[in-house]
C-alpha cells in the first residue's frame, strides 16, 4: 500500500536517531567527507567585456572544466574547475543564452553579459585549487554560453551546454576509464553522441594515489565534460586518494554532487553518494562500500532505503516511470571469484533494490561489457532490475572468466560505452563497443576497429499492479543494520582483493 507524505517525513527522523545507535554499535561513525558545495551569488558583477579583447592567457588559466547538477536540471547548471597555486585570483563564470548555438564569428563577437561567483577551497593533494559556481534561474529552453576564469588570471575556452529537453531525451554511461590511447578512444567515440546527461560508473582517472594524474584526467576530459552534464560514482581506486577517514578525497574535492537526502552529521560535503531526477527518471548513485574507510557507509544505506521509498511512492503516484541506481560493483558478474564478491554486502543491497522496484542498475568495475535479463539473486524474473556492466571505458581489456550464468542476456569484450533514449514509459538502451586485435597479450590490449552498435535492449514502465507493491514505507535503521559489522568486515575484504586483481 502506498504511505502519505508525513510517513515519510515521520519515518526520517526516526531513521536518523537510529542510525546513530546503528553506528556506535558497528563501532564506525557516520561522516561524510571533503568539499562544498557552491553558493551562488548570481549577477552580481557588472557585463563582461568583448570576449575577443579578453585573452585565455593569464598567471592561473582555469583547466579541467566539468558540469554538472545539484538542483533542478532544467533552470540550474553547476560548473567546476581548477587554478594552480594558491594566490589565484577570484574565479567566476560568465555567461549568456543566446536563442540558439551561434556561429564560429558570432561567438567569438558576441560578449558575455552575465556574471556569476561561488565557492574556492583546496584542491587536495595538489597546490591548486577548486572553483564551484551554480548557475540558477537559467532560461529551461535555450542553451548556456559560458566561459569561467579571470581577467588577471586568465578565462578557459568558450563552452555550451544545451537544455533539457522534457520528453525524449538521452544519457551515456561508463567506468573504468584512465588516461591510456584506448581511454582517449572512449573519450572520442562519447564526443560522437550528444547527450543530455553522462554518468561515470566510477574509476575515474586510476590516479592510484598520484594526484597529477586527475589533472592530466581532467585536461583529457575537458571537451567531453564541459559540455555535457556529468554525474559520477566513486569505485575502488578513488579509494587510493587518501587514506582512512580521507578515502576518495581527490574525488570528493574535485567533482560536485547534490548532497544525500539524510544528512546525519552536517552535509556530506564530498557527495559519494547523492540521488537527482532527470524528467521521469530517478537516479541513485551509490558508492556500494568503495570508501568504506571514511565511516559513510551505515549513512549510505539508509540514505538508499529512504530515498528509493520515496522514488517508489513517486512513480506509484505517476510523478515519474523508472528507477535507476549506479554504483561501481556489479552485483553479479562472471569475471572469476567475483560474483557476489561480498555477499553480506551484496544481499541487503539487492534486497533493497527489489523491494522497492529498481529498474536499472548501472555498473563498471569488470572490464567487460555485460548485460542481464531482468533479474533478482541470480534468477531471471520479470520483476527484477536489470544490469548493465560497461567496465570497457579504456584503462584495460578483459575477457570472460566463467561460462556466462543463466541471467547474462549479452556479453561483449573490448571498448564501448552504453547510450540510453529516454521516453514516455521506456528506455531504449544501446551498446557501442569496439573489439581488440586478439584474445591475450598485448593484441588484447590493442583496439584499433571502429565502434559500432553490439547490443540493444528494451526496459517498459511497470505496470500500476508492480508499482503499488513496490510503494512501502523505508525499515528502521536497527532492522536494516543488524548485520552492519559483517557487512564492513566483507566490504573491507572485497575491496581488498578488487586492488589485488586490478589491471
Amino acid at each position: 500500500m502506498a504511505m502519505a507524505d508525513n510517513t515519510i517525513s515521520s519515518t526520517r527522523r526516526t531513521l536518523l536517531q537510529g542510525l546513530a545507535g546503528a553506528t556506535v554499535a558497528a563501532g564506525t561513525s557516520a561522516c561524510g567527507g571533503g568539499s562544498t558545495t557552491s553558493t551562488d551569488t548570481r549577477n552580481n558583477t557588472p557585463p563582461r567585456p568583448d570576449p575577443v579583447a579578453v585573452s585565455p592567457r593569464g598567471s592561473h588559466v582555469p583547466r579541467g572544466v566539468h558540469a554538472s547538477v545539484i538542483d533542478d536540471p532544467h533552470t540550474t547548471r553547476t560548473l567546476t574547475w581548477f587554478t594552480d597555486g594558491l594566490n589565484a585570483p577570484p574565479s567566476m563564470v560568465i555567461f549568456d543564452q543566446p536563442p540558439a548555438r551561434l556561429s564560429a564569428t558570432e561567438d567569438a563577437q558576441r560578449p558575455f553579459p552575465r556574471g556569476t561567483t561561488g565557492t574556492v577551497e583546496r584542491t587536495f593533494g595538489v597546490n591548486a585549487q577548486t572553483h564551484r559556481v551554480t548557475l540558477r534561474n537559467l532560461d529551461p529552453q535555450r542553451p548556456v554560453r559560458y566561459r569561467v576564469g579571470s581577467d588577471q588570471g586568465g578565462w578557459s575556452d568558450t563552452f555550451w551546454l544545451e537544455p533539457l529537453p522534457r520528453e525524449n531525451w538521452r544519457f551515456m554511461h561508463f567506468g573504468d576509464h584512465g588516461i591510456s590511447h584506448r581511454a582517449q578512444r572512449v573519450t572520442e567515440e562519447a564526443l560522437k553522441h550528444p547527450v543530455d546527461l553522462l554518468l561515470l560508473a566510477g574509476d575515474l582517472s586510476y590516479a592510484d594515489g598520484n594526484q597529477p594524474v586527475w589533472d592530466q584526467w581532467f585536461s583529457d576530459v575537458e571537451p567531453l565534460l564541459a559540455s555535457t552534464v556529468t554525474m559520477a560514482a566513486p569505485g575502488n581506486h578513488e579509494a587510493k586518494d587518501g587514506g582512512g577517514r580521507e578515502s576518495g578525497q581527490a574525488f570528493k574535492s574535485r567533482l560536485t554532487h547534490p548532497d544525500p537526502r539524510l544528512a546525519v552529521v552536517g552535509k556530506n560535503q564530498g557527495s559519494t553518494f547523492y540521488s537527482f531526477r532527470m524528467n521521469r527518471v530517478h537516479f541513485l548513485v551509490s558508492s556500494a562500500g568503495a570508501l568504506i574507510e571514511d565511516f559513510s557507509l551505515a549513512e549510505e544505506l539508509v540514505n538508499m532505503e529512504v530515498d528509493l521509498a520515496a522514488a517508489a511512492l513517486a512513480r506509484l503516484r505517476g510523478e515519474i516511470d523508472f528507477i535507476a541506481v549506479m554504483q561501481h560493483y556489479p552485483i553479479w558478474t562472471d569475471q572469476l571469484g567475483r560474483s557476489p564478491a561480498n555477499f553480506t554486502l551484496v544481499a541487503l543491497e539487492e534486497d533493497i533494490l527489489l523491494r522497492y522496484g529498481v529498474d536499472l542498475l548501472l555498473v563498471g568495475h569488470d572490464h567487460v561489457y555485460q548485460r542481464s535479463q531482468k533479474m533478482a539473486y541470480g534468477g531471471n524474473t520479470p520483476l527484477g532490475y536489470m544490469q548493465v556492466m560497461v567496465g570497457t571505458g579504456g584503462q584495460s581489456v578483459r575477457v570472460f572468466d566463467e561460462t556466462p550464468q543463466r541471467w547474462s542476456a549479452f556479453q561483449f569484450i573490448g571498448l564501448g560505452l552504453a547510450t540510453y533514449e529516454v521516453s514516455p514509459g521506456k528506455i531504449t538502451g544501446a551498446f557501442h563497443g569496439a573489439r581488440p586485435e586478439g584474445d591475450e597479450g598485448e593484441a588484447l590490449q590493442t583496439v584499433l576497429e571502429p565502434f559500432s552498435v553490439r547490443d540493444t535492449f528494451t526496459i517498459e514502465r511497470r505496470s500500476l499492479a508492480a508499482c503499488k507493491e513496490c510503494a512501502l514505507p523505508p525499515r528502521d535503521p536497527d532492522v536494516l543494520l543488524r548485520n552492519f559489522p559483517m557487512i564492513v568486515h566483507h566490504t573491507r575484504m572485497r575491496n581488498r582483493l578488487a586492488l589485488e586483481h586490478c589491471g
